[in-house]
């Protein structure tokens, strides 16, 4: 073959190459383009698509609250796109969408998000809990009941006040810490709280769980301002204690600040990323951290992972700390949410080890303050025969927050998912038991005192998992 043709053929070769790949990129990019109206399955959304914005409304049998227009990264990541359907990253979850060739008639009516009659409000509130609240069974509320009880209570002429009052209400029936109705600040001086204040404030918990840890620990390391503590006890037991799913990642702030100073740094910084992305910094930094930490305890033989004072954040950030405990892909849970007639169709999860992780003896500490993405952590070791769980239930509250609107602009939250462990059960409501149970009061001034009574004698959770160490390692 002469120089002429190897020259004719790797100009050819490099001509196919590069029309190969401008069909690729040319597929890709019309399959990423998501324009148009999009119906959520479930969560009772529409969203309205224009390149890199979205908008938004809430919708229910009776209503339909259209949101400002956002940047697509606050509500989430065009994933997958076809003609009638659509797939949004958003966290953990994989949100499934249906097009729609025009918005709903609801959508269309004139001043619909700007609508102060009270009664629209509360018909509006309670039809959008009728759709989508997935617990009502486990929280024994008979909705309609409710209905009955409250609808008479508000008129045309009802004031904001008196609106709010009765919305608070019938959400405190539910005795669920992941739905609320938040108070607008117009009404803040008029509305009388009557929800208990703990007498120990958060810089009091965090000063306490880093004595317990001293007590244990020679060298303690802390990260974040003590979101993460960890160290060696009796030289081969590593202790990590991670005291929120938040806050972990790994921005430009001093991580040897108190809590009361870096805490508005972090968020300043926090806050002015896209929704998204900072999602994304929260996973990045947990993992970042359990790097950090495993390789600082290489040597340790077992560990000790202390989550009794964690009330939750990311379940990225909760899956992104396990995956440093497993050393195979693992089905963790599966969740779904609440649709009008049912549910949709199960979501699996999974566990994905780690290139730097631990696959020995992992004894995890829970109290009743172990709550919402603490116990996401919680329910995917459950699938993980190295863990064992000593202390009490977890909280118990397992869905992320569904966040809506009201025609007068109130917001509000429910629960509408329902996450099951790997044998198909629900802890909503109940909490997840551990293996070993300590009896820890639900009332959080008591399970501080609890703790602070045994700073003297030894922590019952620490001891117990160091004597069922020593046991099994003799």
């Amino acid at each position: 073959m002469n120089k002429n043709s190897k020259s004719r053929i790797s100009h050819f070769l490099f001509l196919a190459l590069f029309i190969l790949l401008s069909c690729k990129n040319s597929t890709s990019d019309k399959v990423l383009n998501a324009n148009g109206i999009w119906q959520q399955i479930g969560y009772g959304k529409i969203v309205e698509i224009q390149d890199d914005t979205i908008k938004v409304s809430d919708i229910s049998k009776v209503s339909c609250v259209s949101y400002a227009k956002e940047p697509i990264l606050d509500f989430g990541k065009v994933k997958k796109v076809n003609k009638d359907t659509l797939t949004i990253e958003h966290g953990i979850d994989n949100w499934k969408f249906i097009k729609l060739q025009q918005l709903p008639a609801l959508c269309n009516q004139k001043n619909i998000a700007e609508n102060n009659d009270p009664i629209a409000n509360f018909e509006t509130f309670w039809h959008t809990f009728n759709e989508h609240y997935s617990a009502f069974n486990i929280r024994n509320v008979e909705w309609d009941s409710t209905y009955r009880k409250f609808e008479p209570k508000i008129n045309a002429k009802s004031s904001d006040l008196e609106l709010y009052e009765v919305l608070n209400e019938m959400v405190s029936t539910l005795n669920d810490d992941h739905t609320q109705v938040k108070l607008p600040d117009d009404l803040e001086n008029k509305f009388e709280t009557k929800v208990a204040e703990s007498k120990y404030s958060k810089i009091f918990e965090f000063q306490l769980s880093e004595d317990i840890a001293r007590n244990y620990v020679d060298s303690l390391h802390s990260y974040n301002a003590g979101m993460v503590r960890w160290g060696m006890i009796e030289n081969e037991i590593g202790y990590i204690q991670i005291n929120a799913m938040l806050m972990l990642a790994n921005y430009d702030v001093p991580k040897a600040l108190s809590l009361q100073d870096f805490f508005p740094r972090y968020w300043e910084i926090a806050e002015s990323r896209k929704d998204e992305i900072q999602r994304q910094d929260e996973v990045n930094g947990a993992n970042f951290i359990l790097d950090s930490v495993l390789t600082s305890l290489k040597g340790a033989k077992a560990y000790i992972l202390d989550i009794r004072f964690n009330g939750g954040g990311k379940d990225g950030a909760a899956l992104a700390i396990l995956n440093h405990f497993t050393s195979k892909r693992t089905k963790a849970f599966t969740k779904k949410a609440k649709t009008e007639n049912g549910f949709t169709p199960k979501q699996d999860l999974f566990l994905h080890p780690t290139e730097k992780n631990f696959t020995g003896e992992v004894i995890l500490l829970t109290s009743h303050q172990t709550a919402s993405a603490a116990e996401i952590l919680t329910l995917s070791s459950i699938a993980l025969p190295n863990i064992t769980r000593i202390g009490s239930n977890t909280e118990g509250i397992f869905s992320s927050t569904l966040d809506k609107q009201l025609p007068n602009g109130w917001k509000y939250e429910l629960s509408n998912e329902v996450y099951e462990d790997i044998n198909s059960k629900n802890y909503e409501g109940i909490g997840i038991p551990a293996h070993h149970t300590i009896e820890y009061s639900k009332n959080k001034d008591n399970f501080f005192e609890q703790l602070i009574n045994g700073l003297d004698h030894g922590d019952s959770a620490i001891e117990k998992a160091l004597k069922i160490y020593n046991n099994e390692s003799n």
